[in-house]
């Protein structure tokens, strides 16, 4: 007799993508985490893929036919490499207003811990996502966790939250990775800061993001 499986969903009303594609993306999710994440990041490819058939057909209808079949290589906006290939991210951002997606990813060893690895650079080769960024944490004499990525890359990461209005999930282990994700955020904020109590003024603007649904967290422990 099959094993039995219980299973108990949890519904959420918030952890979903913004409406608006043009809404860049700051996803972190190490381990398990990154699972919802393939979700958002194919479902941006669709949208763009979407955008960019219908867009290729109202150019194709309304400027492209001159009384023949022979079409000029710039008349439609198709990508250059073939169906299998297609540039769908690059191609459609080129022309298209389509929110760039920083994606932070960890795991402890990348040889068999790195989940969804061939749909991640997959997706990087794409142009879907504009930055893929792992850490692995047992690999290096130090360990280099999400967090340590998103320090790295502070200079963008708070330019996409505080000028491309970028909205900001996590996912995963919400007893030390979650507190220290948003400790690193609340760091990264404050350098933008001036006055004697930039951290408190960095919770802040992390309390108002959350507030706002621009930072969302699906954590568990």
């Amino acid at each position: 007799q099959p094993p039995k499986l219980k299973i108990f969903p949890k519904p959420t009303g918030d952890f979903l993508l913004p409406a608006d594609p043009s809404t860049p993306l700051i996803l972190i999710g190490p381990g398990t985490g990154v699972a919802p994440f393939m979700g958002f990041v194919s479902h941006r490819q669709g949208q763009i893929a979407a955008t960019q058939a219908a867009h290729a057909a109202k150019t194709s209808v309304e400027g492209t036919w001159r009384g023949g079949y022979d079409l000029e290589e710039d008349e439609v906006p198709v990508s250059k490499k073939d169906g299998k290939g297609l540039n769908l991210g690059v191609d459609f951002q080129d022309g298209q207003n389509v929110g760039e997606i920083d994606l932070y990813f960890g795991c402890r060893y990348q040889d068999h811990d790195w989940l969804y690895r061939d749909e991640m650079l997959q997706f990087e080769k794409e142009g879907t996502l504009a930055n893929l960024n792992t850490a692995f944490s047992r690999e290096g004499a130090d360990k280099t966790y999400v967090q340590t990525k998103l320090k790295e890359n502070g200079d963008r990461v708070r330019s996409m939250i505080l000028d491309q209005k970028a909205s900001v999930y996590v996912c995963g282990d919400g007893n030390a990775m979650a507190k220290d994700v948003q400790k690193a955020l609340v760091e990264i904020l404050s350098e933008s800061l001036e006055g004697d109590n930039k951290l408190a003024q960095g919770e802040a603007q992390l309390s108002a993001m959350k507030a706002s649904n621009k930072f969302v967290m699906d954590i568990w422990s």
